[in-house]
């Protein structure tokens, strides 16, 4: 709620005394530095006792000044009027105290000493606009008093010089006044401005936490979402996976054909969801490495070219000998989003990904396409989430608008980021930097599973969703292994009944608050060997991701392909 004026008023006035209470100590040391420096003077020339008792005066009341004003410094947040009362009732006591030096003294002083007097009134005039002009009454209750004695006892002298003298005093006053308005006028802007700026930055602050608690929200349901389509998904795609697999008349083929197509553009979704998720998380971290650019050029033509033909567009490949020290799996998710939205976004033409070499040690990324383009005001938006500037009936078949953020968010990972140009109707190019490596003997990229790779290797399933174990068992048992399920770790204790397992595939969450780490832990203090284990979730929250990821064992995301599944147990075989 805004404040009303006289609040307002209030706290200007306040922070305006605070600013004056800054400048008390020295104000007060010189005030007593110029009185001392007189009082000296003037008694050396004049021997005149009056002095001496004048000073002791003032240097008494500065005593008692600046002993209330360290008492009493907190009021000024209380009560700030109260305050300035007081403050201009002693800033006018010390003027009429310095006021009784020239009206004793300049009446029948020598010019010499005339002289003096004027330079320490006027001096401690100008001095005073710095130190007191963030409240005015302040300044004229100083400077009218002493400033105003000094004019009248110059005007007494008969001189025509001290008339004129006088009348420049006077003068002075007007303009040191008028400064000292305009000067407090401008404190007071600052002041307010300052106010207002912080009121901003408020206003600032709770926008950026609405917005991070938005997205808070956001990543919690896209998790909780993606769970409850996961489980039911992931046992469709084993089953339609399987049912491939049988013989099927061509119509069946044709259906199952389809049916894969559906499983593999919701599945696609998800996956872009749970790549959100774990950006979001912080959970994805890059293990760099030395790897030839060209193995994951080769894998993602044979991936992608089909798709490209299927669109009629040429899928072409710049063949390379680069190689670079990076996360090759991160920078391959990275490429298969680029290959996929130009892909998508091309209608004739084609495609061209190539790697070019940069000074620096550095590679350059670099997929072309002949498609649509972007004005240059749109280059911006394509890297936000859920952001698509072509598809205003949110067709699934153009995707979902996550492609292009989950690519610049693994770039991040990898401390590279992803630049784009692009002209409309003429086409885009999306281009990365990755290090160069200088390694003699890299190792390539994992080539693809054949099938009797898993033949007779025992596999123990746990999960506690009847429909998830009939799906992964009948898929695994096509591919020549050997299968033991069961619902928890105690009943799959029971069925091996002793025997030993070549790798255990086990659901995260289970029964009774138990968990796929708490299955594998007991499982392997059982049988008293580390047996390798695929830990298999549908849960994408920042918590789970986290703790799921630091168990000693792969982690698979619901609902995972048979390729997925194939290469895990690969590596762990």
């Amino acid at each position: 709620m805004r404040p009303s004026a006289s609040v307002a008023k209030k706290t200007v006035l306040r922070e305006q005394l605070k600013q004056l209470h800054s400048n008390l100590l020295p104000q007060i040391a010189a005030y007593t530095l110029v009185v001392a420096l007189v009082a000296f003077l003037l008694y050396r020339w004049s021997q005149d006792i009056r002095v001496i008792i004048w000073a002791l005066v003032v240097f008494i009341i500065n005593g008692f000044g600046l002993a209330r004003a360290v008492i009493f410094r907190d009021d000024v947040l209380d009560e700030p009027l109260r305050i300035g009362v007081s403050e201009t009732v002693m800033a006018t006591i010390n003027g009429v105290l310095f006021a009784f030096l020239p009206l004793m003294v300049v009446p029948e002083a020598t010019a010499e000493i005339t002289m003096w007097i004027v330079f320490a009134s006027t001096a401690l005039a100008a001095a005073s606009i710095s130190m007191q002009s963030s409240w005015l009454p302040v300044f004229l209750g100083f400077n009218c008093t002493q400033m105003g004695a000094l004019a009248y006892s110059l005007s007494l002298r008969e001189e025509a010089i001290y008339q004129g003298l006088a009348l420049g005093v006077l003068i002075l006053l007007v303009a040191l006044s008028l400064f000292a308005f305009n000067l407090q006028r401008a404190i007071q802007n600052a002041i307010i401005l300052r106010f207002e700026n912080n009121g901003l930055i408020h206003k600032l602050r709770s926008a950026l936490t609405q917005t991070a608690e938005a997205n808070r929200a956001k990543s919690v349901f896209l998790a909780s979402a993606s769970h409850d389509l996961r489980q039911p998904l992931h046992a469709l795609g084993l089953l339609t996976e399987t049912l491939g697999g049988t013989d099927l008349n061509e119509n069946q083929q044709l259906v199952q054909t389809h049916m894969m197509s559906a499983v593999e553009s919701t599945r696609t979704m998800l996956d872009s969801l749970l790549n959100i998720s774990k950006l979001d998380a912080g959970a994805i971290s890059a293990e760099p490495r030395p790897f030839l650019v060209q193995s994951i050029f080769t894998k993602l033509e044979a991936e992608l070219a089909p798709t490209a033909d299927e669109n009629n567009l040429i899928y072409r490949t710049r063949e390379t000998i680069a190689a670079a020290h990076s996360d090759p799996f991160i920078v391959e998710l990275i490429l298969r989003n680029l290959i996929a939205n130009a892909i998508r976004y091309t209608q004739q033409g084609g495609l061209l990904v190539g790697c070019r070499r940069r000074p620096a040690d550095l590679l350059m990324i670099e997929v072309w396409d002949t498609g649509v383009g972007m004005q240059p005001d749109q280059l911006d938006d394509i890297f936000r989430e859920f952001k698509q500037l072509d598809n205003p009936e949110r067709d699934a078949q153009k995707g979902f608008g996550l492609g292009l953020a989950i690519a610049q968010g693994l770039a991040k990972t990898i401390d590279s980021e992803i630049r784009v140009r692009s002209k409309p109707g003429k086409g885009t190019v999306f281009r990365f930097a990755i290090p160069a490596s200088d390694a003699e003997i890299i190792a390539d990229l994992p080539n693809a599973t054949s099938m009797h790779e898993f033949m007779g290797k025992r596999v123990l399933i746990i999960d506690d969703d009847q429909r998830i174990r009939i799906s992964m068992r009948s898929l695994l048992e096509t591919w020549g292994c050997e299968c033991i399920d069961a619902e928890s770790a105690q009943e799959a204790i029971a069925s091996l009944n002793g025997t030993s397992v070549d790798l255990m595939l086990v659901d995260y969450r289970l029964r009774e608050g138990k968990t796929g780490r708490d299955a594998i832990h007991v499982l392997r203090a059982t049988s008293q060997q580390s047996v390798p284990a695929i830990i298999i979730t549908g849960d994408t929250g920042k918590e789970r991701i986290k703790e799921a990821q630091s168990v000693d064992a792969l982690l698979l995301h619901k609902p995972a392909s048979a390729s997925q599944l194939q290469r895990m147990m690969r590596s762990l075989l």
